[in-house]
């Protein structure tokens, strides 16, 4: 199961609190693929990061089941190590053999020779086709993603595309974005985050409709007031 629990998270920002969780409750079923619809800017990053367990919320809990992992994370690779260090790195991190993990990530990522190189001369894009590698090469029970399921040219998004719905065949996905269509086809379950509170739909349009009269409100200075309610300090 993985999910919130009364879950309160917010950063400050020049002085004013800005809030992602407001006591939120979420439960999801490891195998289940869900969607949550959430404004842009507003903590879709900061919702994986709770789920992966590299950030902690300012009050209530966080529910981790084993085996997920962060669809695309690059936070594990260190910038002075090779992509091949990289990578058996994760693999021992995960119980995985690493030359058949490197193997895998060397012809999926599509690097070449940049593969052996330090990851502090890669760029962007070639940095996220070796997280990307790495995030198919671990077979997880749940995906955990922040809007992005793919990424680089149309070819190599395609090829992303293949391989989530592949291994979407046997295991969840936590699904959270900004735009409607992404999460429209590869998720069975859809919610909307409303003030800082996951609301849970009867499908997917419902989902869609909740989360655009949410933004076009723009409620953020209402919102901000709840705060009063509760002790920052």
């Amino acid at each position: 199961m993985w999910g919130f629990v009364n879950c309160t998270r917010y950063y400050m920002s020049f002085g004013v609190p800005k809030v992602v969780l407001f006591e939120a409750d979420l439960a999801v079923r490891t195998d289940e693929k869900v969607g949550v619809l959430i404004p842009p800017g507003t903590g879709k990053s900061t919702i994986i990061r709770l789920l992966a367990g590299a950030d902690h919320p300012d009050s209530g809990a966080v529910v981790r089941d084993d085996g997920g992992w962060p669809l695309g994370y690059s936070g594990a690779f260190v910038g002075t190590m090779t992509g091949e260090e990289n990578i058996h790195n994760i693999a021992r991190l995960v119980g995985l053999d690493p030359l058949e993990m490197s193997a895998f990530c060397l012809e999926f990522s599509e690097l070449g020779d940049d593969y052996f190189q330090p990851l502090q001369l890669y760029s962007n894009g070639m940095r996220g086709r070796l997280a990307f590698a790495a995030s198919f090469a671990i077979p997880a029970k749940t995906y955990l993603a922040d809007e992005k399921v793919g990424i680089g040219d149309e070819k190599f998004r395609d090829k992303c595309a293949a391989a989530l719905a592949d291994r979407l065949r046997t295991a969840g996905l936590i699904l959270v974005a900004s735009k409607p269509q992404l999460t429209r086809d590869i998720c069975d379950r859809h919610g909307a985050l409303i003030r800082g509170k996951f609301v849970m739909c009867a499908s997917h349009e419902e989902a869609s409709e909740l989360f655009g009269a949410s933004v076009r409100e723009s409620a953020a200075d209402e919102f901000e007031d709840e705060l009063a309610s509760f002790d920052l300090a």
